[in-house]
C-alpha cells in the first residue's frame, strides 16, 4: 500500500502540473522565464575570454553567498513564521493516524523542495560563469543544490533552536549573539591569513594579491569549515574538480549536522502543532490575499517604535512622511534588509569582477535594482484606501507616493557606487555618472511600475502583471541603450560617461512623460484592482 505521505506529495505536484497547463497566463510566464534562460545560456556559450579565472574565485563567491543566504534565513526563521506546513496539510495530516516525527520529516522534505524552486534565479547567471569560470550546466546545478542545502539547513536550524528555547526569550538571544560571535571570530580569522595583502593595500598597493590570498582562504581547508555554508561551498567545488576525498569529507559534515538537529527536534517535548496552525493560518491569509489581487506587507515581530508620529506632513505630503517613518522603523540605516542585502551582493561582484571595468558593475546593479523597485512601498500604498481619499490632486499624491523610494535610491546609488568606484580604481567622473544613472533607472523603473499599474491594474493574475511588468520596462529601457551605444562608439575617449550621460537624459524624458501620462492613476481606486 503507498503511503499516505507519498500519496499526498504526487497528488499536490500532479495538480500544479495541471494548473499550470491549464492557464495561460502561467504558461506565458514559464515561456517568458525559458526564454530568458536560453538567452542567458546562448550569450554564455558565445562569450569567449584569452584565460578563465582561478576557479579558487569561484568557490570564495559561493562561500560568501551562501553565508549571507543562511545567516539571513535562519536570523529571521522560526517554527512561528516559517510556512513548513499548509492549511491544506494541516486539515489532511495533523487529525490522520501519522506521528509527529513523519509528520515533520514530510514538511522537512518539503522545505527542500521549496529550496530548490528558491535558487531557480541562480539560473540566469550562468552566462558570466560560464565565461569567466567554464561553468557548465552541469555545475550549474549543483550551484543550485548547494544553495538549496543552505536554505534547507538554515530552516531546521531555526526550527531546532526555536523548539528548544520555546518561551525563553533570554536563550534565544544567547545563541543567536554566539552566532554573530562565531561570524566575527570567523571574518577576524580571515583578516589576520591576509594581513600582508591588506596591509599592501591599504598603502596602495594592488588588489591582485588580496584577491588570490582571500579566495584561497575560502575555497580550501581549513578556512572552508564554516558552518553549513562553507561546508555546501566545498561540496560543490570538490564534486565540480573531481576531489572526492573533499566531497566525502563535508558530506560527512552536513549528515552529521543533519542528524543532530533533527535529533535536538525530535527528542524535544514541545509540541510544534500550535506553532504550524497559526503559521499556516498567516499563509493562507496571505495565498488568498495575492489571489484577490492585494499584496499584504510583512509585519516585524518586535518593531523598534521610537518616536511617534510623522512630525511633518499636511494632504498628499503626509504619504512621504509616513513612507519615512515605515522605513526608520524596519530598516537599517533607512535601508531595508533587502536593500542592504543587494548592496553587499554587488560590491562582492564587484570586487571579483574589478578587471571587468565598471560597466559590468553597473549593468549588474541595474538588473538588481529592477526587483528592488518592484517590491518597494508604492504598490503596497495602493492596496490601502486612504491614498485615494486624500482631497488632493491625483498628480500630486502620485509624486509624492513615489518621492521616498526615488529618495532611498539616490542614497543608496551615491553610497553603491563610491564603494564600487574604490573597488574598481575608475575615475572619479565616470562614477559619478554610473550615480547619476542609476537614479535615472530608478525613476524609469519607478514610471514602469505606474503604467503597469494604470494599464494592466484590473488584471487579477499576478504572473501576467509580472510579464507585462518586465515588458514595459524593457521597452522603455531600449531607446537610452541604443542612444548609449551610438556615444560609445561615436566618442571612444569618452565613451562610458558619454553613454550614460545620454542614457540618463532619455530615461528622464520617457519617465517624465510616462508619469505625465499616467497622473490621473489615484483619482479612482477603480482603476486598479486591489
Amino acid at each position: 500500500m503507498r503511503s499516505p505521505l507519498v500519496y499526498l506529495t504526487v497528488t499536490k505536484l500532479k495538480n500544479q502540473l495541471i494548473g499550470v497547463v491549464k492557464s495561460p497566463a502561467k504558461l506565458m510566464y514559464g515561456v517568458f522565464l525559458v526564454a530568458i534562460f536560453a538567452l542567458s545560456a546562448f550569450s554564455g556559450n558565445s562569450m569567449e575570454v584569452e584565460e578563465l579565472r582561478n576557479p579558487q574565485e569561484l568557490t570564495a563567491i559561493l562561500t560568501i553567498f551562501y553565508t549571507f543566504m543562511f545567516l539571513m534565513v535562519f536570523s529571521t526563521g522560526s517554527a512561528s513564521n516559517t510556512p513548513m506546513f499548509t492549511l491544506s496539510d494541516v486539515t489532511l495530516l495533523f487529525p490522520a493516524p501519522l506521528s509527529s516525527n513523519k509528520i515533520l520529516s514530510y514538511g522537512l522534505a518539503r522545505q527542500l523542495g521549496l529550496s530548490l524552486v528558491l535558487g531557480f534565479f541562480i539560473l540566469f547567471q550562468y552566462s558570466w560563469m560560464n565565461s569567466l569560470y567554464g561553468v557548465t550546466y552541469g555545475g550549474l546545478v549543483l550551484i543550485i543544490v548547494g544553495y538549496a542545502l543552505c536554505l534547507f539547513f538554515a530552516q531546521l536550524a531555526a526550527m531546532a533552536v526555536y523548539t528548544r528555547t520555546s518561551g525563553r526569550e533570554n536563550a534565544g538571544k544567547a545563541i543567536r549573539y554566539c552566532v554573530v560571535g562565531v561570524v566575527a571570530l570567523y571574518v577576524a580569522w580571515a583578516a589576520f591569513s591576509c594581513r600582508e595583502d591588506l596591509a599592501l593595500l591599504a598603502n596602495g598597493g594592488s588588489y591582485q594579491p588580496l584577491v588570490a590570498s582571500g579566495s584561497a582562504f575560502l575555497s580550501t581547508l581549513p578556512g572552508i569549515l564554516f558552518p553549513v555554508s562553507g561546508w555546501s561551498a566545498g561540496l560543490v567545488s570538490g564534486i565540480s574538480a573531481g576531489n572526492w576525498g573533499m566531497v566525502g569529507l563535508f558530506a560527512a559534515l552536513l549528515l552529521a549536522l543533519f542528524g543532530v538537529l533533527l535529533g535536538l527536534i525530535l527528542t524535544c517535548k514541545n509540541n510544534y502543532y500550535e506553532d504550524v496552525l497559526q503559521t499556516a493560518e498567516t499563509a493562507q491569509s496571505a495565498i488568498t490575499a495575492q489571489k484577490e489581487g492585494q499584496l499584504n506587507e510583512a509585519v516585524p515581530k518586535n518593531v523598534r517604535v521610537g518616536k511617534s508620529g510623522l512630525g511633518k506632513g499636511w494632504g498628499a505630503s503626509a504619504i512621504y512622511y509616513k513612507h519615512r517613518v515605515e522605513n526608520r522603523r524596519s530598516g537599517v540605516f533607512l535601508f531595508s534588509n533587502m536593500s542592504l542585502l543587494f548592496l553587499v551582493i554587488i560590491l562582492a561582484f564587484a570586487f571579483f569582477m574589478r578587471e571587468e571595468g565598471l560597466v559590468p558593475v553597473f549593468a549588474f546593479a541595474t538588473y538588481m535594482q529592477l526587483f528592488s523597485v518592484a517590491l518597494g512601498r508604492f504598490n503596497r500604498e495602493l492596496m490601502k484606501p486612504y491614498i485615494y481619499l486624500i482631497p488632493e490632486p491625483p498628480l500630486k499624491k502620485l509624486l509624492y507616493a513615489i518621492k521616498e523610494s526615488i529618495l532611498t535610491d539616490a542614497l543608496e546609488a551615491v553610497i553603491l557606487f563610491a564603494a564600487a568606484g574604490l573597488i574598481l580604481g575608475a575615475s572619479p567622473v565616470d562614477a559619478v555618472f554610473c550615480i547619476l544613472a542609476r537614479i535615472t533607472f530608478a525613476l524609469l523603473f519607478t514610471a514602469g511600475n505606474v503604467l503597469v499599474e494604470r494599464v494592466f491594474g484590473m488584471v487579477s493574475s499576478k504572473a501576467l502583471i509580472f510579464l507585462f511588468y518586465f515588458l514595459v520596462l524593457l521597452l522603455m529601457a531600449v531607446p537610452g541603450i541604443v542612444l548609449a551605444t551610438v556615444l560609445a562608439m561615436t566618442l571612444p575617449v569618452f565613451s562610458t560617461a558619454a553613454a550614460l550621460a545620454g542614457m540618463s537624459l532619455v530615461n528622464v524624458a520617457i519617465s517624465v512623460l510616462v508619469l505625465w501620462l499616467c497622473r490621473n492613476l489615484l483619482q479612482y481606486a477603480e482603476l486598479n484592482n486591489k
